[in-house]
């Protein structure tokens, strides 16, 4: 997916908010910002917008010198979303069909997105997305592909929501390789993060090699693309993994919420099946001529 107009305004919000928590100076603030203008009128439309937001964090992580601006918030997520575990898991064992409420609860667990939600309450939030039908929902060609693949590589996506992605984890009963980045950016998870949400005691736990929100296949280390060619089922999690992998050349599951028009009008014309803001995703993505 392609970088459009109206992504930019999204990206000057995000610096924004980005820039007002690396420091309280107005000079320093409005100093990051014209860099960040500047920079966005230079950035190039034909790439993801997750790889254009990955050159604006980097950015305001040079002229500020904070490298991890929401670490305290990764932190908090996590740990809220550990206080809701032992729940989900009880509500998993006694739904009818177990792997479609664990695939449920993992899809409402990515409104812990701090990139694209400033103000919520993740409890709330959590049953609002539970109570709802998926938008796209390809779960049937997902149960016959899960049941012939013997691996998978889970690409995860934010903190917090990290805890939910393990309930599903436990549910797929395969050799599972979870991939998270390298580096911070915004809130999505690292490596430190999946071991603190006890992700490596299920599944083996990788860097992708990067320290953009999404999975750019041209800028992920050799290590992962490796395991993105050999995997047997791939689940994709989040609106930065669908963003970065969108036109990739290899079948998977998107897994995500939507969270801005763009992606919802993408969707749409990409599938013809229409996925509005707060709408759940289950989707099959078949490269042209699968």
């Amino acid at each position: 997916m392609r970088t459009f107009p109206d992504c930019f305004p999204c990206l000057r919000k995000q610096a924004g908010s980005t820039i007002s928590r690396v420091t309280g100076d107005p000079a320093r603030q409005q100093a990051i910002l014209a860099a960040v203008a500047a920079l966005l009128d230079r950035l190039d439309p034909s790439l993801s917008p997750p790889e254009n937001a990955a050159f604006m964090y980097r950015l305001i992580a040079e002229h500020s010198g904070v490298t991890d601006p929401y670490a305290a918030i990764k932190a908090e997520s996590n740990r809220l979303a550990g206080t809701l575990r032992s729940q989900a898991r009880k509500g998993i064992a006694a739904a009818a069909d177990p792997l479609l409420a664990a695939i449920q609860y993992a899809m409402a667990g990515n409104v812990m997105d701090y990139g694209a939600h400033h103000d919520f309450d993740a409890e709330e939030t959590l049953a609002a997305c539970l109570g709802r039908e998926a938008a796209i929902n390809d779960y049937q060609e997902f149960r016959r592909d899960l049941a012939a693949a013997r691996t998978v590589l889970y690409l995860a996506d934010n903190c917090g929501e990290l805890v939910f992605d393990g309930l599903l984890i436990e549910q797929l009963e395969r050799e599972v390789t979870v991939a998270v980045k390298a580096a911070p950016v915004i809130n999505d998870a690292q490596v430190a993060d999946a071991v603190a949400c006890g992700i490596d005691r299920i599944a083996r736990v990788v860097s992708n090699g990067t320290a953009c929100p999404g999975t750019p296949l041209s800028r992920v280390s050799a290590e992962f693309r490796k395991l993105f060619a050999e995997a047997d089922l791939i689940i994709s999690k989040g609106q930065g993994n669908f963003e970065t992998l969108s036109e990739c050349g290899r079948s998977l599951y998107f897994l995500l919420t939507v969270k801005c028009p763009v992606v919802s009008r993408y969707l749409g014309e990409k599938t013809g099946r229409p996925a509005q803001c707060g709408d759940a995703v289950l989707l099959k993505h078949r490269p042209p001529g699968a």
